[in-house]
């Protein structure tokens, strides 16, 4: 039901979808994902403001080299990122999120919708 409002709202509520509560729900569980982490992260690490900014850009990154909207591209694209960054630290230690950057730039000249994306018309 989130899939088919968010791609047409007005076709959705047509269908008898309830799409504020559809909304609302999204909403609700996306916050209980976020206090969730929050609640298993602090524990073990001191909070602070701009804590999940690496998370972020690690997860941008998985989203551009997979492709958006594809399961296996994100799991791909997961697993890509991991190796990298390891191989980076490893290797490049000075230069390792940088090396992160330049493989996303290079999937999006190559395949602008990402590895496993398709792309619109």
């Amino acid at each position: 039901m989130l899939r088919a409002t968010s791609q047409d709202m007005r076709m959705a509520s047509a269908l008898g979808i309830n799409v504020n509560r559809v909304y609302v729900q999204a909403f609700a569980m996306g916050c209980l994902m976020a206090g969730l982490g929050g609640a298993i992260i602090v524990p073990s690490q001191s909070a602070v403001l701009g804590m999940g900014v690496d998370a972020l850009v690690l997860s941008f990154i998985v989203v551009v080299i997979g492709g958006l909207g594809s399961l296996e591209g994100a799991l791909v694209g997961a697993l890509i990122v991991g190796i990298v960054r390891e191989l980076g630290i490893e290797f490049f230690p000075e230069i390792e999120l940088a090396v992160l950057y330049l493989m996303a730039a290079i999937v999006l000249l190559v395949r602008p919708a990402g590895l496993f994306g398709r792309a619109t018309v």
